[in-house]
């Protein structure tokens, strides 16, 4: 009951809010602002959010590679996509994060836990990285050219460092049966998790470039290095689960971030719904083309899950 309660409450916020957002920009404003947006650049961020979304899962099935979760790459794509469609529909903050552990432990057959560290481990690195482009926009956007160039040099020294320190750092010995395994399981899994976020950071790069060729669409003319400020913000802003998919919460923080940013407050709160809409176009597109792939048989059954050799896994520890 108190569940439900929650996800009616979650439901009329969304709407609550978004009123009030129409009501404050008029509805004529919000309606002119779309009807003038540039229909390539929007197309040319609805390519990039592909190429975006395909990334992120060649990224989790190489997460799911090194924990030695068994699983096809159709069945991968599906969960994710069918993940990030039911978080942005259903009322629940964590929805579609569930929904991916539950499919691919089910059909490879793979304990939860490892799975379930998986999806922790693709979601912090894709975090992680946007904190980067965050601290790195507001350097280069609220400082000054210098100020962003040695706060970039800083941040690629200690990822350098880092790439050089952790195959060789010492790790503790422990028991096969440690409950510090389901968390991470060796050290060749430690190092893929940090190659993930190195990886994030070119698949937030173009994450940001997304919003930012779809705040242009729109004709908000903003820098880069704002949009990936901004962009950390509304990712902040998105974690408290207050309403219906961040409905709402991303179009008001995009209004008041692109109005302070030199646009309108209708362009942002356009960018924010033009955002929700491509996500949900793009998972829906990438859904059909899993279906009719596995129509055209290239989806096999579910793989049986390997066991590794003890002198195997006593070797990568």
């Amino acid at each position: 009951m108190s569940s439900r309660l929650f996800a009616v409450i979650r439901v009329l916020a969304s709407l609550a809010i978004v009123a009030g957002l129409v009501f404050k920009l008029s509805l004529e404003e919000l309606v002119d602002t779309f009807r003038d947006a540039d229909p390539w650049l929007i197309f040319a961020a609805f390519a990039l959010m592909v190429a975006v979304q395909a990334l992120v899962i060649v990224k989790w099935m190489t997460l799911l590679r090194a924990r030695g979760v068994v699983a096809h790459q159709l069945q991968v794509a599906r969960a994710y996509c069918m993940g990030n469609l039911l978080s942005t529909v259903l009322p629940t903050a964590v929805g579609g994060d569930v929904y991916r552990v539950y499919r691919i432990q089910r059909e490879s057959s793979a304990r939860a836990a490892d799975v379930t560290m998986t999806v922790l481990y693709e979601r912090a690195t894709g975090y992680a990285a946007m904190s980067c482009f965050g601290a790195l926009g507001a350097a280069f956007h609220y400082g000054s050219l210098v100020i962003g160039l040695l706060a970039l040099a800083g941040g690629t020294a200690i990822a350098a460092a880092l790439a050089l320190l952790l195959p060789r750092l010492p790790l503790p010995t422990l028991s096969p049966d440690h409950f510090l395994r389901n968390l991470l399981a060796n050290r060749r899994e430690l190092v893929v998790v940090y190659q993930m976020f190195a990886f994030s950071l070119v698949i937030q790069a173009l994450y940001i470039s997304t919003i930012a060729l779809t705040g242009r669409a729109f004709g908000a003319h903003l820098s880069w290095w704002y949009w990936a400020f901004t962009t950390w913000i509304v990712a902040v802003a998105l974690l408290l689960p207050v309403t219906l998919g961040g409905l709402g919460v991303r179009e008001s923080t995009f209004s008041g971030m692109v109005r302070r940013g030199g646009g309108t407050a209708a362009q942002g709160a356009a960018t924010g719904f033009a955002l929700g809409i491509l996500v949900i176009a793009v998972n829906g597109f990438g859904l059909l083309l899993i279906e009719v792939a596995d129509r055209l048989g290239l989806a096999p059954e579910a793989p049986v899950p390997r066991v590794a050799e003890p002198a195997k896994v006593a070797a990568e520890l």
